[in-house]
């Protein structure tokens, strides 16, 4: 049984993944119903207007928001069906983990030679990332990227000491902006854009890579 301080609420938006798929992002749903005690019943998650393939047993990983907060917990697929509806049964989940959504600043990136490479209508196009959060991030380039809500994705070529690693993002454009550049005198425009449907990769590594372009604290600031 779920020991979550809450109630199920049938409606509630789902972000559903599958590990052994290892997508770049999570797939949608929504909480159709449940059985207390025995199993979930959640619309088929589609990606690129697919059903996931989902086999019984299948682990999954299902996310949602509620208060300010995160809510995560592991599952497995009982059944699923197309009949009356596309719809799958998840077991219940034996325990629900809620974590706080932290509104955190958005963190300039100082390093000018970082760049995204932008998906729009099956080209590629390189843009610059000037500041970024665990919410979105502001790119800039010297032609508009798009409008105002529309959605598309970029990637983040990030290179460690194991090798490299891309991680796509999804993102929805919330803002543009014209401006001129301050030395040059260029036109450029910059584009607030909002993240949508990250996955805990996805979310781990917009952390870690805060984390390394974020200044540490002075000796005479640091806590201990």
């Amino acid at each position: 049984m779920a020991d979550a301080p809450f109630e199920f609420v049938v409606g509630t938006p789902l972000q559903v993944e599958l590990p052994v798929l290892d997508l770049d992002c999570a797939c949608n749903s929504r909480l159709i119903g449940y059985l207390e005690d025995s199993s979930l019943i959640i619309g088929w998650p589609e990606i690129d207007g697919n059903h996931l393939p989902l086999d019984p047993a299948e682990p999954v990983i299902v996310s949602f928001e509620r208060d300010g907060k995160r809510h995560t917990f592991e599952s497995r697929v009982l059944t699923s069906s197309l009949e009356p509806y596309a719809h799958v049964h998840l077991a219940w989940p034996e325990r629900v983990h809620a974590s706080l959504r932290r509104r955190v600043p958005r963190v300039p990136v100082n390093d000018v030679a970082m760049m995204l490479v932008m998906e729009e209508d099956g080209q590629k196009q390189s843009v610059a990332l000037a500041d970024i959060s665990i919410s979105g991030a502001r790119l800039v380039a010297t032609s508009p990227l798009g409008e105002v809500g529309e959605r598309f994705s970029i990637e983040i070529p990030q290179r460690h000491h194991g090798g490299s690693e891309r991680v796509v993002l999804a993102c929805e454009m919330r803002y543009v902006r014209e401006e001129r550049g301050a030395a040059s005198g260029r036109r450029v425009f910059h584009h607030g854009v909002e993240f949508i449907g990250l996955n805990r990769k996805a979310l781990a590594f917009i952390e870690r890579y805060i984390g390394q372009h974020t200044d540490p604290l002075p000796p005479e600031c640091e806590t201990g």
